[in-house]
């Protein structure tokens, strides 16, 4: 009886799904060779610079770590994850690891990241939904196979997951407490700090925690606006001081070193342009704007090597592609999880009230006018704000602006048909159709027994695909 109780507790169901992504990630990171994710050789060299000379962090175009192809290096962009990466190599160092005991090592960092990244997702869960629905969200959002791939390689892509849940998480804890508590303001700078320290496609959280924080207080706080403005200015003041003191050294070093480019870019385009094979020099590499391509010839473009379109191929790699874009799951798999998208994406149109900034409620009801029976329906909007609605609004936001920016690089610098540069959208996109779901189910499953048992097998599943493409997929391919 004592065991039932244990496991029905919520922080033990938790525990379980951490660890189980824990132990995925690192059975998974041990078993590939080098290179087995995107540009892991370039990432790598980075870290192993930086294992190699402790305490000294490499420039842009140092020629140890210049790829003689693309002829930059990936340390224009910011290494917090190689720094991570290569204090767990000095630890396996020091018991004279083999050159295999170092690459795992160091993809120990990005195991850990994704980890805490399904920790936070998970406690946000149980915040964002009520009961069942919570272990979808977090088996949807937390155990997206493509998602824990990004824990199995040196990247900085798990980094920027992890940092997107911190900040979830630190939403979720504000719209559940309704204020700001100190405790919550910090995390949330924490969590924008390692943002910058990631990924720049992750950026739009940081863009939106802003507005988050700002809009929430300056409208929904029950106080005279004086007292908005005061907590707005003394509070933001200590979340921006956080986040600068973790994350400005960086910035301010590219500054000093590339000429005031404050992220790089500008210096990592010319490094390029000076060593890079000719073909391959930002001037010379054929852009679909060089090539004059519409956008129905980008989407419909299909390489020799792709089973799938252009866009095919990103939504499938959203979902789970992994090696080097060579280990697809099989396409029913895939076409399973659009479909389920979907059926959540339907359910949200029936909820459309919850994007609306503003307090609201909704009364329907059913009127006999003489032989004729009318539904009225009463809309009542108030002057409050709805911190929900808001919040709705920015996870809109937050799935547009890297789908943007990502449009953005394909047209004007490479055409890479890859998922994982939308992945920031990954958390704002499974919480809609999460909720589309939880609003079908309460509508078409009356009797509470059923519905219960749908969402355990649902997030039972979604829990379970990572795994069985570990098992199925990734083991034969490398096996």
């Amino acid at each position: 009886m004592e065991k039932k109780k244990i496991w029905k507790d919520e922080r033990v169901q938790a525990g379980v799904l951490v660890l189980a992504a824990f132990l995925l990630l690192t059975a998974w990171a041990f078993m590939q060779p080098l290179g087995a994710g995107p540009d892991e050789k370039m990432r790598y060299m980075v870290a192993q610079y930086l294992h190699e000379h402790p305490g000294k962090l490499p420039l842009g175009d140092e020629p140890t770590i210049r790829d003689a192809t693309w002829g930059i290096s990936y340390a224009y962009y910011p290494i917090l994850s190689y720094m991570v990466s290569a204090v767990f190599m000095g630890i396996a160092g020091l018991f004279h690891a083999s050159a295999d005991g170092l690459l795992h090592a160091a993809r120990m960092a990005d195991v850990l990241f994704v980890t805490g990244a399904v920790y936070f997702v998970v406690k946000a869960s149980g915040k964002l939904f009520p009961k069942e629905g919570r272990w979808l969200f977090a088996a949807l959002a937390g155990f997206m196979p493509q998602a824990l791939f990004l824990g199995t390689y040196v990247n900085t892509d798990s980094l920027a997951l992890l940092s997107m849940a911190m900040i979830l998480y630190s939403w979720s804890c504000y719209l559940e407490a309704r204020d700001w508590s100190f405790r919550n303001s910090i995390l949330l700078a924490v969590g924008m700090a390692v943002c910058a320290l990631s990924y720049y496609n992750a950026y739009g959280w940081i863009l939106c925690s802003f507005l988050f924080f700002c809009l929430t207080v300056l409208l929904c706080r029950e106080e005279p606006v004086k007292q908005r403005v005061a907590f707005l200015l003394r509070r933001g003041i200590v979340i921006a001081a956080v986040t600068l003191a973790l994350c400005g050294w960086w910035f301010i070093r590219n500054a000093v070193l590339y000429d005031g480019d404050l992220i790089g870019r500008k210096a990592c385009a010319q490094c390029a342009e000076k060593y890079a094979a000719v073909d391959y020099r930002p001037s010379r590499y054929p852009t679909p704007e060089k090539l004059n391509w519409s956008w129905k010839d980008i989407l419909l473009y299909q390489d020799p090597g792709w089973q799938h379109n252009w866009l095919l191929t990103v939504l499938v790699s959203f979902i789970g592609t992994f090696g080097l874009m060579q280990i697809y799951m099989p396409y029913s798999v895939s076409k399973a999880y659009f479909l389920f998208f979907g059926m959540g994406g339907i359910g949200i149109l029936t909820m459309l009230g919850m994007f609306y900034p503003k307090k609201r409620t909704v009364v329907k009801e059913r009127k006999a006018a003489g032989s004729e029976k009318l539904k009225i329906k009463t809309i009542t909007v108030y002057d409050k704000w709805d911190r929900k609605g808001i919040f709705h609004l920015l996870l809109i936001l937050l799935i547009l602006i890297p789908v943007g920016l990502f449009m953005y690089y394909v047209y004007y610098s490479d055409n890479q048909a890859q998922g994982r540069y939308i992945m920031p959208a990954l958390y704002p996109a499974m919480y809609f159709v999460t909720a589309g779901w939880n609003r079908l189910l309460e509508r078409f499953v009356k009797k509470e027994n059923i519905r219960m048992w749908i969402y355990r097998v649902l997030t039972a599943l979604l829990a379970a695909s990572p795994f069985l493409c570990y098992i199925f997929l990734v083991v034969p391919f490398y096996g």
